[in-house]
């Protein structure tokens, strides 16, 4: 497919609702998506999980309609690209899947990303509404679309370097990486590490980087203290736009400079000088996907002790997740569970 000189993405931060009451996000997001549209918006991306279910009970009699239903509906409404989600219930009793579904304009699903790295069973227990087990989907996913070739991932898998690089690899030129966001008030600030972050995915695979989260209407919960991102868009140069007031940010990304930095090389920047008519001020390494080398990185393929075990749900027994925690993290599960206690109650929904 030939790739847009410009695509038009509208980035969704609601004020979102948590628990028992994230019905009400439903009707939200089908709002979001015509302001979206109204303001042109070829892609349309919202938080993790939204608008859901996800915290809350995965049988909601609240919910007025299948919300993700309703945004293919959507979708095909307004010629848009639309990546939203929620949790499912596994074949594995106790235990869902964490999903990033992307419907097209013709309002078909033409993927579903399972998250391959979930976060450990107590965190995903405080996050999810006591649903602690979060089985890792199969694989990397990169979906070609006229607008470019866009990879999926979902949250702080944006912080683990060899995903986004494999997406890279499978020729992504947009990535999205939606966030939680918290529920709770914590210690958080990690809003300029989590900008860090994703301008360094792009400047390392020269590639756009879609971000957005949740900023969860709990009483007694000022989100604007545990902002963990916002809403913003970056490229491998500059940040390209970004928020942090409830709404839809709507920016436009440069394909053509994109496949101007991925086509050229970085040795013929540096001997360009600022008379050379071809002379353009460069913000990353022009050519940087293909510097690589392999050979060298053999050990980041090999389990070591620092190396989580995804896959202890194979083992038969749920629970057996507490001793390779406690292995990992040198029995800090006890210390954490005395500590805080109700947050990290396991209930399945």
């Amino acid at each position: 497919m030939t790739t847009p000189s410009n695509v038009r993405v509208g980035i969704v931060l609601p004020e979102s609702f948590y628990g028992e009451e994230e019905w009400q996000n439903a009707e939200n997001a089908l709002a979001f998506a015509d302001e979206a549209a109204s303001k042109g918006a070829q892609l349309l991306l919202y938080p993790e999980g939204y608008p859901g279910p996800m915290t809350g009970p995965l049988d909601n009699k609240k919910f007025p309609f299948d919300p993700i239903e309703e945004l293919k509906k959507k979708a095909k409404e307004h010629a848009m690209y639309i990546i939203a989600g929620n949790i499912t219930a596994s074949e594995v009793p106790g235990a869902h899947l964490l999903t990033l579904r992307m419907l097209s304009p013709e309002g078909k699903e033409i993927a579903c990303y399972l998250r391959q790295q979930p976060d450990t069973p107590p965190l995903n227990a405080y996050l999810y509404g006591g649903k602690g087990h979060l089985l890792p989907g199969s694989g990397p996913c990169v979906v070609d679309t006229e607008l470019g070739k866009i990879g999926l991932q979902i949250c702080s898998e944006l912080w683990v370097p060899e995903l986004p690089r494999l997406l890279m690899l499978r020729g992504a030129e947009i990535i999205v990486s939606p966030i939680h966001g918290m529920h709770s008030q914590t210690g958080y600030a990690l809003k300029d590490t989590w900008r860090c972050v994703a301008r360094s995915r792009a400047a390392e695979n020269l590639f756009y980087v879609l971000i957005t989260q949740n900023l969860y209407k709990v009483d007694g919960f000022d989100y604007e203290k545990s902002i963990v991102g916002g809403a913003f868009a970056a490229g491998p140069e500059r940040m390209v736009d970004m928020m942090e007031t409830p709404g839809v940010l709507i920016t436009d990304l440069d394909m053509e400079r994109l496949k101007y930095l991925r086509t050229r090389n970085y040795d013929e920047e540096n001997l360009s000088k600022p008379d050379d008519p071809d002379w353009q001020p460069i913000g990353c390494r022009p050519g940087q996907i293909f510097e690589r080398y392999p050979a060298l990185y053999k050990e980041l393929s090999e389990p070591s002790k620092f190396s989580y075990d995804y896959e202890y749900w194979r083992k038969g027994d749920l629970d057996s997740w507490i001793t390779e925690y406690d292995r990992l993290y040198e029995g800090d599960y006890k210390r954490i569970l005395e500590k805080y206690g109700a947050p990290f109650q396991f209930k399945e929904q």
